[in-house]
């Protein structure tokens, strides 16, 4: 395992650190942040130090998918949520806050008026340019 001593999510998946860790797989552990911007709201961290997406084994993927869904389960059944958010930054400008790789998990209820889908910029890029851009190989 890679660790980072300077990380807090490090020191805390090594169990240097406290934490409220509601639940732990061999790749993750899932705790409380110190504020929670909802009830339930619940960090997915990796238990080795990666800084995001964009450096971490692809594999990774099928572990948190199958982490996620027990934690969605067991506040199913405990606290009775209907849906949950899972929301990633990588990176600066995408505000990541803790340069390690975590995601956070929030169980959603009927009616509870939380709004997590963000107001975006109106834009009108040139489509088919960027189409071009995106697909395929580049002249």
């Amino acid at each position: 395992m890679t660790h980072d001593s300077d990380c807090i999510f490090c020191r805390i998946a090594n169990g240097q650190s406290s934490a409220r860790i509601v639940y732990e797989t061999e790749r993750f552990v899932c705790f409380f942040p110190i504020s929670p911007d909802v009830y339930g709201h619940t960090l997915i961290v990796s238990r080795d130090h990666y800084s995001d997406l964009r450096n971490c084994p692809t594999e990774l993927g099928t572990d948190l998918i199958a982490t996620v869904q027990m934690l969605f389960e067991r506040y199913r059944e405990r606290i009775a949520a209907t849906g949950f958010n899972l929301l990633n930054a990588n990176g600066k400008s995408a505000e990541q806050s803790i340069d390690h790789l975590h995601f956070h998990f929030f169980p959603r209820f009927p009616e509870d008026g939380l709004n997590a889908w963000p107001v975006m910029p109106k834009i009108e890029p040139d489509l088919d340019k960027l189409f071009r851009l995106l697909s395929g190989d580049v002249d």
